[in-house]
């Protein structure tokens, strides 16, 4: 019995190092093509094989790192969901574009869960910094970014409405946290719709786009400097 345990304690131990080690060659890998510019970053947050690795700390780091002004894609075709276009515009408070910012993405899946397994994340800060679908990305000189992705859905056992949190960092300016909401879902309707205005959150309409995106969404964010 003992040797059976032994044997058990030693397979999960072996497993364990394997899971690491596999998990540090991907993040190394995925290093090596991003810093070569042999992918760009929707190409390594689309790629099924770093699905798994998505949560992890380092790897967002990465992300982070790299990203630049482009269209930034976070979904892989692996995910089910409608896949919505994402059209965001920073500002100041004059209405002048704000270009360099850095913005983070995250959101749910079409179940509402942030990990592949369960609705919410378990870990340090969960859902904010260990969400798989997610994504860093750097406003153009004209103030704007672009997001392909999948609509997100509430929270399982929830009123909450769907919504993809944002938050927005900019040297001279006050960061901006807040959620895209969408003026379709079904749950923001009455109180929940008065809150999500009261607390500005923006809420935008569907607008008619090309294939293979079923649904479009445009967002303004306002930065205040510092």
């Amino acid at each position: 019995m003992k040797q059976i345990i032994l044997s058990i304690l030693l397979c999960t131990a072996f497993s364990t190092i394997s899971f690491c080690q596999n998990k540090e060659a991907l993040i190394k890998d995925a290093e090596d093509k991003l810093k070569t510019n042999k992918a760009t970053i929707s190409q390594i947050l689309t790629d099924k094989k770093y699905d798994g690795i998505h949560p992890e700390t380092n790897f967002r780091e990465l992300i982070k790192k790299y990203c630049k002004a482009e269209m930034i894609s976070i979904a892989t075709d692996t995910i089910p969901g409608r896949k919505i276009k994402v059209i965001g515009t920073v500002k100041d408070t004059y209405g002048k574009p704000v270009a360099d910012a850095l913005v983070y993405l995250y959101h749910t899946d079409s179940r509402g869960w942030y990990a592949a397994d369960a609705p919410h994340v378990s870990m340090n800060e969960g859902d904010m910094r260990h969400a798989r679908l997610f994504g860093y990305v750097k406003t153009d000189k004209n103030g704007m970014f672009e997001l392909h992705t999948i609509k997100p859905s509430g929270y399982p056992k929830s009123d909450l409405p769907a919504h993809i949190h944002v938050h927005v960092e900019a040297n001279g300016y006050q960061t901006v946290i807040t959620e895209f909401l969408f003026d379709d879902d079904d749950r923001l309707v009455g109180k929940i719709r008065e809150d999500a205005m009261r607390d500005k959150f923006p809420i935008s309409k569907p607008e008619k786009t090309e294939a293979p995106f079923l649904q479009k969404f445009s967002y303004t964010l306002i930065l205040q400097k510092n």
